[in-house]
């Protein structure tokens, strides 16, 4: 190899670890410190507006459920209402049609009395 080669190497590696330790020194304690407290106060309201928001959402999900809770009960009186009144109108009906099976039946053994005495 030559030694222009392990020069120019040597001078690319010491550029690329120069670069790195200034890229990755450490900082100042006093810039950690800032750093850190900064990091700390969006924290700190990033879970009180969680909280917040949790607190809205369980109250949602409570006024759904006493919303839905009421609409079924009103939802169920209106069946049970809705059932006694097709009842009652179909009362009738059925006594009619009672009525009209049992004339249909006499009826039919007038006919087959008539029929037998010929």
């Amino acid at each position: 190899m030559k030694i222009t080669h392990i020069a120019a190497g040597f001078t690319v590696g010491l550029a690329a670890g120069a670069a790195t330790a200034l890229l990755n020194a450490a900082k100042p304690g006093s810039e950690v410190q800032r750093n850190f407290m900064a990091n700390s106060t969006d924290a700190k309201a990033q879970v009180n507006q969680l909280k917040t928001e949790i607190g809205d959402l369980k109250n949602y999900a409570m006024q759904t459920k006493e919303e839905s809770q009421k609409l079924i009960k009103e939802l169920g009186t209106e069946v049970k209402e809705m059932i006694a009144n097709y009842k009652s109108d179909i009362e009738p009906n059925i006594k009619h049609l009672k009525s009209n099976v049992e004339n249909v039946k006499n009826r039919a053994d007038e006919v087959k009395e008539t029929f037998s005495k010929k």
